[in-house]
């Protein structure tokens, strides 16, 4: 029937949220620590509930246990926008992780 796999419904949200976080970052946070900041993807939950975000570092002077702390701390600010933004009935729960580079 189909000629290629569909995509999963989480698959599509993910890249929305990577999109809408990665423009949360750029135009609404105020934190200059998070400006050097480039979202590479978004890892959902089959369920919605969760979502990893996975991001690099421009610069590898940043404080890495600092970022962290800021990242956590507005994590209800993101949650909040990305309800603004997006028409699901829940917004998942957000986690950040730093990309390794391999």
């Amino acid at each position: 029937m189909f000629k290629s796999t569909p995509f999963k419904r989480s698959q599509r949200v993910s890249d929305l949220i990577r999109k809408e976080v990665a423009n949360i970052f750029l135009f609404e946070l105020r934190d200059p620590r998070l400006k050097n900041i480039t979202i590479s993807r978004v890892d959902m939950s089959d369920d919605l509930s969760n979502a990893t975000i996975y991001y690099f570092l421009n610069f590898q002077e940043t404080n890495k246990n600092e970022i962290n702390k800021v990242l956590n701390k507005s994590n209800g600010f993101i949650k909040s926008m990305l309800g603004k933004r997006l028409s699901l009935k829940k917004i998942p729960k957000l986690f950040f992780k730093e990309e390794i580079n391999a």
